[in-house]
């Protein structure tokens, strides 16, 4: 199977860009960039008052939407520990994003074109 890479356009730039600055205005840190043909999560940091609220689940459902209408993979290396960000359990991240359909990049599902250690096809 051939398959063609297609590379982000300035409109899906600013369409994520879109994105990342309506949930900062919402007092998320969202940061999302795109790699390639892919897009990627650098952060999402809910504050620490507004959690348990669904707040990271709507975000992350923004960000599936779009990707899975521009038809775009989504990468994201899982957050290291730090108490100030709210990083306080890898396990818990892990399921967090197992939930919207990302993978480990590791066993039979690593793609060795990446170094990220999560992934998400479109659907």
């Amino acid at each position: 199977m051939i398959t063609f890479k297609t590379y982000l356009t300035e409109d899906t730039k600013s369409d994520l860009q879109a994105i990342s600055d309506k949930w900062r205005s919402k007092g998320v840190d969202l940061f999302l960039y795109p790699s390639g043909d892919d897009i990627r999560i650098n952060t999402i940091v809910v504050p620490m008052a507004d959690r348990k609220m669904g707040i990271g689940t709507q975000a992350m459902n923004d960000v599936i939407e779009y990707a899975d209408s521009s038809k775009r993979r989504v990468v994201l290396s899982l957050g290291q520990k730090d108490k100030y960000r709210g990083t306080t359990s890898s396990g818990r991240l892990r399921k967090f994003y197992k939930r919207f359909g990302f993978v480990d990049n590791k066993g039979r599902n690593k793609d060795f074109t990446i170094s990220d250690s999560m992934y998400r096809i479109p659907q």
